[in-house]
C-alpha cells in the first residue's frame, strides 16, 4: 500500500516479513544502507552515522549518471526498532534543499510496517527514487538472517 499525502509530503507504507529489529538494522548501519540506496557499486560512498538524538550523519552517494552528491543531517528522535526521525539535506545535485524523514516500524502479523514520510518534497525524483530504494530495501531483508 503507497499513497501519497498532501502536495509537498511523500508517505509510503511497506510491509516487509521480517521483524523490525532487521528493519532497523537496515536503516542504521552504513553497510546495509550501501546496498539498499543502490551504492554498492559506487567508488564514491561513504558513510558515518551516528545514530543517536542530536547525532549526525552523512553519506556520500553518486547518482545514475556518474554525479556525486552529498546527503548529510541530524538524527532528532531514536527509539530503537520503532522510530526515527532525522533531517536529510541533499546538496551537490540540480535539486538541492532540505526535509524532515520519519520512519516508523510496528509488528503486524505479516513482519513489520514501514511508515516513512517524506516532508517536503524538494527534490521530484524523490517518490520513484524511494519506492525504488523500498523494493532494493525488500530484496535485502530477504537475503539476510
Amino acid at each position: 500500500m503507497e499513497r501519497v499525502l498532501e502536495q509537498e509530503s511523500l508517505v509510503l507504507t511497506r510491509v516487509y516479513a521480517v521483524a523490525p529489529e532487521k528493519v532497523w538494522r537496515a536503516w542504521t548501519d552504513a553497510n546495509a544502507l550501501r546496498i539498499w540506496f543502490d551504492q554498492a557499486d559506487s567508488p564514491v560512498w561513504a558513510a558515518r552515522l551516528d545514530v543517536r538524538p542530536g547525532g549526525r550523519y552523512s553519506l556520500v552517494l553518486r547518482e545514475p549518471d556518474g554525479r556525486r552528491y552529498d546527503v548529510h543531517g541530524v538524527y532528532r528522535e531514536v527509539t530503537p526498532q520503532h522510530r526515527l526521525v532525522f533531517t536529510w539535506i541533499q546538496r551537490g545535485t540540480e535539486f538541492d534543499g532540505q526535509a524532515v524523514v520519519t520512519v516508523e516500524l510496528d509488528p503486524v502479523s505479516e513482519g513489520t510496517q514501514l511508515r516513512f514520510r517524506l516532508d517536503p518534497v524538494f527534490d521530484p525524483r524523490s517518490p520513484d527514487a524511494w519506492r525504488s530504494d523500498f523494493k532494493r530495501l525488500g530484496r535485502l531483508l530477504q537475503q539476510t538472517d
